[in-house]
Protein backbone atom coordinates (compact mmCIF):
# COMPACT_ATOMS: atom_id res chain seq x y z
CA UNK A 1 0.00 0.00 0.00
CA UNK A 2 1.35 3.50 -0.99
CA UNK A 3 2.25 5.41 2.01
CA UNK A 4 0.48 7.96 0.85
CA UNK A 5 -2.69 6.30 1.65
CA UNK A 6 -2.30 5.45 4.88
CA UNK A 7 -4.57 7.08 7.28
CA UNK A 8 -3.22 8.07 10.64
CA UNK A 9 -4.37 6.26 13.29
CA UNK A 10 -5.63 9.65 14.94
CA UNK A 11 -7.97 10.78 12.65
CA UNK A 12 -8.91 7.70 12.08
CA UNK A 13 -10.29 6.79 15.56
CA UNK A 14 -11.34 10.48 15.80
CA UNK A 15 -13.64 9.57 12.89
CA UNK A 16 -14.85 6.30 14.00
CA UNK A 17 -15.53 8.20 17.08
CA UNK A 18 -17.60 10.69 15.81
CA UNK A 19 -19.56 8.49 12.95
CA UNK A 20 -20.72 6.01 15.34
CA UNK A 21 -24.55 7.10 15.95
CA UNK A 22 -24.31 5.01 20.03
CA UNK A 23 -22.49 7.82 21.06
CA UNK A 24 -23.84 10.89 19.61
CA UNK A 25 -24.84 11.80 23.65
CA UNK A 26 -20.84 12.87 23.84
CA UNK A 27 -19.51 13.30 20.27
CA UNK A 28 -21.70 13.77 16.65
CA UNK A 29 -21.59 15.49 13.32
CA UNK A 30 -22.81 19.04 12.86
CA UNK A 31 -25.80 20.05 11.47
CA UNK A 32 -24.06 20.44 7.80
CA UNK A 33 -22.30 16.69 8.21
CA UNK A 34 -19.00 19.20 7.78
CA UNK A 35 -17.56 19.45 11.53
CA UNK A 36 -18.20 17.66 14.67
CA UNK A 37 -19.15 18.59 18.24
CA UNK A 38 -18.48 17.54 21.78
CA UNK A 39 -21.25 17.55 23.34
CA UNK A 40 -20.21 16.35 26.95
CA UNK A 41 -16.82 17.39 27.22
CA UNK A 42 -15.95 15.70 30.58
CA UNK A 43 -17.77 12.71 30.04
CA UNK A 44 -16.10 12.46 26.83
CA UNK A 45 -13.03 12.27 28.30
CA UNK A 46 -13.91 10.01 31.54
CA UNK A 47 -15.22 7.60 28.89
CA UNK A 48 -14.27 7.41 25.77
CA UNK A 49 -10.48 9.21 25.75
CA UNK A 50 -9.26 6.31 27.81
CA UNK A 51 -11.18 3.68 25.19
CA UNK A 52 -9.42 5.20 22.24
CA UNK A 53 -6.61 6.76 23.13
CA UNK A 54 -5.62 5.67 26.00
CA UNK A 55 -5.49 8.76 28.30
CA UNK A 56 -8.04 11.23 29.67
CA UNK A 57 -7.03 14.54 29.27
CA UNK A 58 -9.11 16.65 27.30
CA UNK A 59 -6.79 19.52 26.26
CA UNK A 60 -4.33 16.97 24.84
CA UNK A 61 -6.62 15.70 22.44
CA UNK A 62 -7.61 19.34 21.27
CA UNK A 63 -4.22 20.06 20.96
CA UNK A 64 -3.84 16.54 18.90
CA UNK A 65 -6.64 18.20 16.49
CA UNK A 66 -4.94 20.98 16.28
CA UNK A 67 -1.75 19.17 15.38
CA UNK A 68 -3.96 17.62 12.39
CA UNK A 69 -5.39 20.90 10.98
CA UNK A 70 -8.86 21.07 12.90
CA UNK A 71 -9.50 24.57 13.92
CA UNK A 72 -12.59 25.31 16.62
CA UNK A 73 -15.13 26.85 14.84
CA UNK A 74 -17.83 27.83 17.38
CA UNK A 75 -16.87 30.32 20.33
CA UNK A 76 -19.68 29.05 22.32
CA UNK A 77 -18.98 25.59 22.04
CA UNK A 78 -16.31 22.45 20.88
CA UNK A 79 -17.06 22.38 17.60
CA UNK A 80 -14.31 21.20 14.98
CA UNK A 81 -14.35 21.04 11.25
CA UNK A 82 -11.41 20.51 8.41
CA UNK A 83 -11.67 20.29 4.69
CA UNK A 84 -10.77 16.95 4.94
CA UNK A 85 -13.00 15.64 7.11
CA UNK A 86 -16.57 15.21 6.04
CA UNK A 87 -19.40 12.77 6.68
CA UNK A 88 -19.39 9.27 4.47
CA UNK A 89 -15.85 10.54 2.78
CA UNK A 90 -13.16 8.33 4.40
CA UNK A 91 -11.02 8.28 1.27
CA UNK A 92 -9.74 12.37 2.34
CA UNK A 93 -8.84 11.28 5.63
CA UNK A 94 -5.38 10.63 3.98
CA UNK A 95 -4.80 14.32 3.35
CA UNK A 96 -4.50 14.82 6.83
CA UNK A 97 -0.93 14.95 8.07
CA UNK A 98 0.59 16.02 11.18
CA UNK A 99 1.81 19.82 10.92
CA UNK A 100 5.53 20.32 11.61
CA UNK A 101 6.19 24.09 11.52
CA UNK A 102 3.00 26.24 11.53
CA UNK A 103 1.06 24.16 13.96
CA UNK A 104 3.09 25.16 17.11
CA UNK A 105 2.17 28.85 16.35
CA UNK A 106 -1.61 27.93 15.63
CA UNK A 107 -2.05 26.07 19.08
CA UNK A 108 -0.18 28.65 20.77
CA UNK A 109 -2.81 30.95 19.73
CA UNK A 110 -5.58 28.40 20.33
CA UNK A 111 -4.29 28.35 23.82
CA UNK A 112 -4.28 32.07 24.28
CA UNK A 113 -7.60 32.38 23.64
CA UNK A 114 -8.77 29.60 25.50
CA UNK A 115 -6.95 31.51 28.51
CA UNK A 116 -8.86 34.61 27.03
CA UNK A 117 -12.24 33.03 27.34
CA UNK A 118 -11.44 31.68 30.79
CA UNK A 119 -10.61 34.59 32.31
CA UNK A 120 -13.07 36.60 31.13
CA UNK A 121 -15.61 33.63 32.77
CA UNK A 122 -13.30 34.34 35.98
CA UNK A 123 -13.79 37.94 36.08
CA UNK A 124 -17.93 37.18 35.27
CA UNK A 125 -17.89 34.61 38.20
CA UNK A 126 -15.82 37.05 40.63
CA UNK A 127 -18.77 39.93 39.58
CA UNK A 128 -21.68 37.79 40.30
CA UNK A 129 -19.90 36.60 43.43
CA UNK A 130 -19.71 40.10 44.47
CA UNK A 131 -23.07 40.80 43.83
CA UNK A 132 -24.52 37.73 45.44
CA UNK A 133 -22.33 38.77 48.73
CA UNK A 134 -23.80 42.02 48.84
CA UNK A 135 -27.09 41.29 48.44
CA UNK A 136 -26.57 39.10 51.26
CA UNK A 137 -25.18 41.48 53.59
CA UNK A 138 -28.25 43.72 52.34
CA UNK A 139 -30.68 40.66 53.22
CA UNK A 140 -28.96 40.34 56.92
CA UNK A 141 -29.29 43.80 57.75
CA UNK A 142 -32.78 44.06 56.83
CA UNK A 143 -33.22 40.30 58.53
CA UNK A 144 -31.47 42.43 61.75
CA UNK A 145 -34.17 45.18 61.54
CA UNK A 146 -36.76 42.74 61.54
CA UNK A 147 -35.37 40.76 64.38
CA UNK A 148 -35.15 43.81 66.57
CA UNK A 149 -38.74 45.24 66.59
CA UNK A 150 -40.27 42.58 68.52
CA UNK A 151 -37.46 43.27 71.24
CA UNK A 152 -38.29 46.96 70.95
CA UNK A 153 -41.65 46.34 70.86
CA UNK A 154 -41.44 44.32 73.92
CA UNK A 155 -39.46 47.10 76.00
CA UNK A 156 -42.33 49.46 75.02
CA UNK A 157 -44.73 47.13 76.47
CA UNK A 158 -42.57 46.38 79.75
CA UNK A 159 -42.01 50.04 80.23
CA UNK A 160 -46.32 50.69 79.97
CA UNK A 161 -46.75 48.14 82.27
CA UNK A 162 -44.52 50.03 84.64
CA UNK A 163 -45.67 53.01 84.16
CA UNK A 164 -49.11 53.13 82.39
CA UNK A 165 -49.33 56.71 82.00
CA UNK A 166 -45.54 56.94 79.32
CA UNK A 167 -48.44 56.56 76.29
CA UNK A 168 -50.47 59.87 77.01
CA UNK A 169 -47.14 61.74 77.95
CA UNK A 170 -45.54 60.48 74.63
CA UNK A 171 -48.29 61.34 72.87
CA UNK A 172 -48.42 64.95 74.58
CA UNK A 173 -44.64 65.67 74.09
CA UNK A 174 -44.98 64.42 70.31
CA UNK A 175 -48.32 66.81 69.90
CA UNK A 176 -46.02 69.36 71.80
CA UNK A 177 -42.81 69.34 69.32
CA UNK A 178 -45.09 69.35 66.63
CA UNK A 179 -46.93 72.44 68.10
CA UNK A 180 -43.59 74.48 68.43
CA UNK A 181 -42.59 73.17 64.72
CA UNK A 182 -45.69 74.88 63.61
CA UNK A 183 -45.62 78.26 65.44
CA UNK A 184 -41.73 78.63 64.49
CA UNK A 185 -43.06 78.62 60.64
CA UNK A 186 -45.98 80.62 61.80
CA UNK A 187 -43.16 83.12 63.19
CA UNK A 188 -41.03 83.03 59.94
CA UNK A 189 -44.26 83.81 57.44
CA UNK A 190 -45.84 86.39 60.33
CA UNK A 191 -42.41 88.51 61.34
CA UNK A 192 -41.15 90.40 58.29
CA UNK A 193 -37.47 91.58 57.46
CA UNK A 194 -35.73 94.05 60.27
CA UNK A 195 -34.84 97.24 58.81
CA UNK A 196 -32.02 99.46 60.49
CA UNK A 197 -33.64 102.83 59.44
CA UNK A 198 -37.00 101.89 60.79
CA UNK A 199 -39.43 99.90 63.31
CA UNK A 200 -41.48 97.17 61.25
CA UNK A 201 -44.77 97.78 60.00
CA UNK A 202 -48.13 96.05 59.30
CA UNK A 203 -50.40 96.28 56.98
CA UNK A 204 -52.37 99.55 56.14
CA UNK A 205 -55.61 99.84 56.28
CA UNK A 206 -57.50 101.23 53.78
CA UNK A 207 -58.33 104.81 55.59
CA UNK A 208 -54.70 105.28 55.80
CA UNK A 209 -54.07 104.25 59.69
CA UNK A 210 -51.66 101.48 60.56
CA UNK A 211 -53.70 98.57 62.51
CA UNK A 212 -50.60 97.55 64.21
CA UNK A 213 -48.46 98.71 66.81
CA UNK A 214 -45.01 100.03 66.94
CA UNK A 215 -42.21 100.04 69.83
CA UNK A 216 -43.61 97.13 71.88
CA UNK A 217 -47.45 97.70 71.56
CA UNK A 218 -49.73 94.61 70.70
CA UNK A 219 -50.69 94.10 67.12
CA UNK A 220 -54.66 94.36 66.75
CA UNK A 221 -55.71 92.97 63.36
CA UNK A 222 -59.10 94.57 61.88
CA UNK A 223 -61.07 91.97 60.43
CA UNK A 224 -60.44 91.11 56.86
CA UNK A 225 -56.96 91.74 57.45
CA UNK A 226 -53.90 89.16 56.94
CA UNK A 227 -51.04 88.72 59.59
CA UNK A 228 -48.42 88.04 56.61
CA UNK A 229 -46.19 90.52 55.77
CA UNK A 230 -47.64 93.80 53.17
CA UNK A 231 -46.19 92.99 49.84
CA UNK A 232 -47.85 95.92 48.57
CA UNK A 233 -45.95 99.23 46.97
CA UNK A 234 -45.10 101.91 50.27
CA UNK A 235 -48.24 104.35 50.58
CA UNK A 236 -47.93 107.62 48.75
CA UNK A 237 -47.97 110.83 51.40
CA UNK A 238 -48.37 111.94 53.94
CA UNK A 239 -47.34 108.65 54.92
CA UNK A 240 -44.36 107.75 53.13
CA UNK A 241 -42.93 110.42 55.45
CA UNK A 242 -42.77 107.72 58.40
CA UNK A 243 -40.63 105.64 56.32
CA UNK A 244 -38.18 108.48 56.39
CA UNK A 245 -37.87 108.99 59.64
CA UNK A 246 -40.47 111.60 60.72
Amino acid sequence: MDSNDIIAPFVLKTYQMVNDPSLDGFIRWGVANNSFIVVEPLEFSQRLLPAYFKHNNFSSFVRQLNTYGFRKVDPDRWEFASEWFLRGQTHLLKNMGRKRQIPSRNFVRIEEDDEDEMAVEIARLKQDQEALEQEIVGMNKRLEATERRPEQMMALLRKVAEDPEILPRMMVDKNKRSKRLVDKKRQRILIPPSSSSSPPLTAASPEGYYDGSVDGFDIDYDEGFSPEPDVRPPPGYPFSLLGGGF
